[in-house]
């Protein structure tokens, strides 16, 4: 079996090439579904593949954790509560700790 696109096609003995109706209903509801996302806003369009991607990782926990840490690493900088270094700073002092 050999996948071209979101078509799947099968040889048969007759050396006829078919194409799977599952495979072809399966194309016709993603081209549908493309049709209408590019009818959304450039925004929008973004949104919708942000979460689209995010179906696809595995550990959403994580990502979640992540995205916590950020938001509560922003804040600390606002408030004061933690002050941020020149990259070229954080650099030498990793240099530094792996010599």
């Amino acid at each position: 079996m050999k996948v071209l696109g979101f078509i799947t096609w099968r040889r048969t003995r007759s050396t006829i090439l078919t194409i799977s109706t599952k495979a072809l209903a399966m194309g016709n509801q993603l081209e549908l579904l493309e049709a209408e996302a590019l009818k959304l806003t450039a925004g929008e369009r973004a949104a919708f593949a942000q979460i689209l991607l995010a179906s696809l990782d595995e550990d959403a926990d994580v990502e979640e954790a992540w995205a916590v840490e950020t938001e509560r690493r922003i804040a600390d900088i606002e408030s004061g509560a933690a002050q941020g270094i020149p990259i070229a700073d954080a650099l030498a002092q990793v240099r530094a700790a792996l010599k």
